[in-house]
């Protein structure tokens, strides 16, 4: 496994802050699932308030990809849930 994310289609700041928070994360817990965090592994720059809630929120953390990539999706498909509730 690769320690760069696949996604590609954040801009220039949130890579440059990827890498800078990134050799700080080998070793410490994910904020996600508290396990820790290893060289090799898929890290994301993750957001403390996922996307889907704040599309402008910026990146502050770095999280396993898989984590970072799980709770955004759950957070999509609830709000998705939400307003197809709200529809009736």
């Amino acid at each position: 496994m690769s320690s760069v994310s696949p996604v590609s289609n954040y801009d220039s700041a949130h890579r440059r802050r990827r890498a800078e928070l990134l050799p700080m994360a080998y070793g410490t817990p994910c904020p996600r699932c508290g396990l820790p965090m290893l060289k090799g592994q898929q890290l994301d720059l993750g957001h403390a308030v996922d996307v889907a809630l704040n599309p402008r929120a910026k990146g502050e953390r770095i999280e396993h990809a898989s984590c970072n990539r799980r709770a955004g999706a759950a957070t999509r498909d609830a709000l998705a849930k939400y307003r197809a509730a709200k529809r009736w």
